[in-house]
């Protein structure tokens, strides 16, 4: 809540989150209802999402699981070094299968010395 001193006594702060969250996950589904289509596909990109917390992954899986919306790709990345078994991104994957959202599970490696140097180098024309 961004001004907690403004909710009414009567709405608990936790409520008032999950209240703000449901907001947020009706706002952006709608939007991507409005701006994607089968000729113009949306894809949404998260990052380190081992930082999100469960409200967050809750309005990512209103998105996703939407069975209104089919022009939509999803690339959410984390650190597989960084979460736990319980980890609420292992629930989220587990919701999403279980709705029938198809999902694909990429593991990859580090970049070693060579290929970060090589990175390095095309990133500033070094060659």
């Amino acid at each position: 809540v961004l001004f907690p001193e403004l909710v009414s006594p009567a709405i608990h702060v936790k409520d008032a989150v999950t209240m703000n969250a449901r907001s947020v996950s009706f706002t952006l589904l709608r939007f991507v209802r409005v701006v994607s289509s089968p000729r113009h596909p949306i894809m949404l990109f998260l990052d380190d999402m081992q930082w999100a917390d469960s409200t967050a992954l809750d309005v990512i899986h209103t998105i996703l699981s939407d069975k209104l919306n089919s022009c939509m790709f999803f690339v959410g990345t984390y650190r597989d070094n960084e979460v736990q078994v319980d980890h609420d991104i292992f629930n989220l994957m587990r919701e999403l299968e279980m709705s029938h959202v198809h999902t694909t599970k990429l593991s990859l490696a580090g970049l070693d010395q060579s290929d970060l140097n090589t990175m390095i180098s095309d990133a500033l024309c070094v060659y």
